[in-house]
């Protein structure tokens, strides 16, 4: 009997002990384990990318030159009319992209046959030639000027990207750069209203005899532009780009004298020309 009331006893202080454990237990703290905080710096990546455009231009005071033998003198006027068509561009690049908000790149962009049609009279008719021969009228005449000029411009961008909002990010952003310029020959076609005969005094038909072709002139001109639009993220590589671009290339000359002509020096030169270019295409980021 006595050895089961020691057994009891023992038993009752385990039991005793183990309820003690569990509620130091409770009444313990749980252990946190502290995860660092990760910082991510930004170290930017290059991209490359390729656009489609459609361009509307406009050309700026298109004058012209004209030698008279009889005074002898140079005089320069005005075209009345001086327009420039629509055409379509490519353009290509590569860029780096410095912060989440800050991107650089360069371009090279084609603007192909802009088709010119001016008139390079002061008016729509004029008094073309001296009193004929037989029906003693002086003949009117019209003048129009047809040709296509071609521009690749190479420009050094820049741009702020205002935030992402569900993986679509506007932007804005200028550049400056150079452009090249070429001319196409330019046909002067001289034609009679036939207010007369159509005829000069030595008898030549101002219909054919008085077409000339000027040479066109080419070169390199200033050029800077402006730029705004949006990418949308199509992956993590990958961004679909649209936006708008306004351009403006420096004015300079356009073509030179016909054969024959014994004025040296440039007989046609234009002011600036103005592409406006609504684009989309796409920017691969090689990261």
């Amino acid at each position: 009997m006595r050895n089961v009331m020691k057994f009891s006893t023992l038993v009752a202080g385990l039991l005793a002990s183990t309820a003690l454990a569990n509620a130091a237990d409770l009444i313990e703290p749980p252990v946190v384990e502290l995860i660092p905080e990760v910082h991510t710096v930004h170290t930017g990546g290059w991209y490359l990318r390729g656009d489609l455009g459609y361009s509307h231009a406009k050309i700026e005071d298109v004058t012209f030159g004209q030698f008279d033998p009889i005074t002898p003198s140079y005089t320069v006027s005005k075209f009345s009319k001086a327009n420039l068509d629509e055409t379509w561009s490519l353009q290509g690049g590569i860029g780096y992209q410095v912060t989440d908000y800050f991107r650089v790149d360069a371009t090279l962009a084609r603007y192909n046959n802009l088709s010119f049609d001016g008139r390079s009279s002061s008016s729509g008719s004029f008094a073309c030639g001296l009193l004929s021969a037989d029906d003693a009228t002086v003949d009117t005449c019209s003048v129009s000027d047809d040709t296509s000029v071609s521009a690749t411009t190479l420009m050094a961008n820049a741009y702020v990207d205002l935030g992402n909002y569900s993986g679509i990010t506007p932007y804005v952003g200028a550049g400056i750069g150079g452009a090249h310029i070429k001319w196409k020959d330019v046909d002067n076609d001289v034609s009679c209203d036939a207010a007369g005969n159509c005829l000069n005094g030595a008898g030549e038909d101002y219909n054919t005899f008085h077409d000339t072709k000027h040479s066109g002139q080419d070169g390199w001109r200033f050029a800077w532009a402006l730029h705004a639009g949006a990418s949308y993220d199509l992956t993590r590589n990958m961004k679909l780009d649209a936006g708008y671009s306004y351009t403006r290339i420096e004015g300079g000359d356009m073509f030179n004298f016909e054969s024959g002509n014994t004025l040296s020096g440039t007989q046609g030169e234009h002011g600036d020309i103005e592409i406006h270019t609504v684009r989309a295409g796409v920017r691969w980021m090689i990261d």
